[in-house]
């Protein structure tokens, strides 16, 4: 690696290493592999227009489309309107506007410098191979941060600094730390919260200076935090990576569980799908001037290209435990299965300590540490905060009503079949949409009203098939494009023209979507070749 960008990274890094180990622990080359352990693959295409290499944000496109770096689009050209034949329905659409579509990577937004091999950057300063970043600085092989700074190998995180491979929000000084909220200077802890000076910990709250759940002097703390830290820097040092978190849970699932930790079946939640079935009967009504009914018949159309999540059963009670969509691939990395519990048993579970004796014989050597460790080594990647009202499947749930079937529900309501919903109502088969509202099938786009089939578009309304747009409204199969009104494929028509085009359209589609519960095209293949 070389260059301003990867220099200024490397000397975060360092003092990164100084701040959580008390000395530097290597080159950030060197540890690069490990830091993208726990990301999705970063995708890269040429440049049709340069050349040059592409990252993108997302893995859905087309594998025949063209792709183009955001700086290379000109959002200004002007294209003539296609012809009436060519509009007749959408297969000749995509033909006609195969010359004029393409897939953009290397977004970089807003004030932003520094960014390299990156994509879905805003506001952020210093980042590097990392995916949707915003208003952070010093950002290195992560993906999903915000209002974060100085770290490196994260998934999911926010308002964090120092931190490293962890993936939790409000982190002070943190090293593989998972699933956690509000910790400082904590070291391979999983579903902790509100914990300060804490090593080797599972479910635990509200707690100071432990290891392994169990509360230490703290100059005994102490002592052993600096002896585990420097092992962990020394072999940082020379092999460019330590064990992770859930590699030592992967371990401890050899272990039977221990029979000091006995829980009671979970009472199921009621749920009542009505108010759901009414939203996407309205939303579909305002997209295609018909209400369709029965959205479990639609699951597999709204599930595409959104992370869908799992459910395994409690090693203790037997109990549904689900894991979130977006980190089901952690869950195949690793063989945890036997070590997910529910979050009443990890609650339970940081209120188990373990002797002090053993707890003080600890090294950090994940064979030996797993030896003491396995009877409280257990994590889940669910939770539920605020008031989360008639859900049902919906993992990592904040303040939301009305909801099923995904992951990351922020303060938002009738929503399924999506990941990371933000202030949204009524948004349906979609992937990080925010402040949004009747949407069906929108991804990394905000501001949306009644849209359909839309990527990567901002402030867009009664939309259809919309590509990298912003404030472009009553339009269908445009890409690349601002400011348009009664647009197809990035030319305006005149009032009438539009409307009774989109009327066909939208009829074609209701159709085929009613008959097959499915559709041909899509925003990510639309762009093909």
């Amino acid at each position: 690696m070389a260059g301003a960008t990867y220099d200024a990274m490397n000397k975060a890094w360092k003092a990164t290493c100084r701040v959580l180990f008390g000395q530097e622990a290597g080159e950030l080359s060197d540890c690069a592999e490990w830091l993208r352990e726990y990301e999705e693959e970063l995708r890269f295409e040429k440049s049709a227009m340069s050349g040059k290499e592409v990252a993108l944000s997302f893995n859905e496109y087309s594998k025949s489309a063209r792709f183009a770096a955001f700086e290379e689009v000109d959002f200004g050209k002007k294209f003539a309107p296609l012809g009436i034949n060519e509009m007749k329905d959408i297969d000749g659409i995509a033909q006609a506007i195969s010359d004029r579509a393409y897939y953009t990577g290397n977004v970089v937004l807003g004030n932003s410098s520094n960014v390299q091999n990156s994509s879905n950057v805003i506001d952020s300063h210093f980042v590097l191979d990392s995916t949707v970043i915003n208003d952070s600085k010093y950002i290195g092989y992560s993906r999903y941060v915000g209002l974060s700074e100085y770290c490196f190998g994260l998934y999911g995180a926010e308002k964090d600094i120092h931190v490293v491979k962890c993936m939790g929000s409000e982190l002070k000084r943190c090293f593989e730390c998972h699933m956690v909220e509000v910790l400082s200077d904590c070291y391979y802890c999983a579903r902790a919260q509100n914990c300060q000076n804490c090593m080797f910990c599972f479910g635990t709250r509200s707690r100071t200076n432990m290891i392994g759940n169990t509360e230490l002097p703290k100059d005994k703390y102490n002592a052993l935090k600096a002896k585990l830290l420097g092992e962990m820097a020394q072999e940082l040092k020379k092999n460019g990576r330590v064990f992770s978190l859930l590699a030592l849970i992967e371990k401890a699932g050899a272990h039977a569980p221990d029979s000091r930790l006995k829980f009671k079946p979970e009472r199921e939640k009621p749920f009542d799908i009505a108010p759901i079935e009414k939203a996407f009967a309205n939303t579909t009504s305002l997209l295609f001037g018909k209400a369709m009914g029965g959205i479990e018949k639609y699951d597999s159309f709204l599930q595409k290209h959104v992370p869908k999540n799992i459910t395994t059963k409690s090693p203790f009670s037997g109990a549904d435990v689900i894991t979130c969509g977006y980190r089901t691939h952690l869950a195949k990395l690793y063989s945890i299965g036997k070590r997910i519990a529910s979050e009443r048993e990890i609650i339970d579970i940081g209120e188990f300590a373990l002797s002090a004796s053993d707890v003080e014989k600890l090294k950090f050597d994940i064979d030996a540490a797993c030896k003491i460790l396995h009877p409280i080594a257990y994590t889940n990647m669910d939770k539920n905060a605020g008031q989360v009202i008639n859900c049902f499947d919906a993992s990592v749930a904040i303040d939301c009503q009305d909801c099923m079937h995904g992951s990351a529900f922020i303060w938002s309501k009738k929503c399924t079949h999506s990941f990371w919903t933000s202030n949204a109502e009524a948004v349906f088969g979609s992937n990080v949409v925010r402040n949004s509202s009747f949407c069906l099938k929108c991804h990394f786009s905000k501001k949306m009203t009644r849209a359909f089939e839309c990527d990567s578009c901002e402030a867009c309304s009664d939309a259809y098939f919309l590509y990298n747009c912003e404030n472009v409204r009553d339009s269908m199969f445009c890409f690349n494009a601002k400011n348009l009104t009664n647009a197809i494929g990035n030319a305006a028509l005149p009032l009438e023209t539009y409307k009774k085009v989109k009327s066909s359209l939208v009829a074609q589609m209701a159709d085929e979507l009613e008959k097959k519960k499915d559709l041909k095209w899509d925003i990510f293949n639309i762009g093909g070749r």
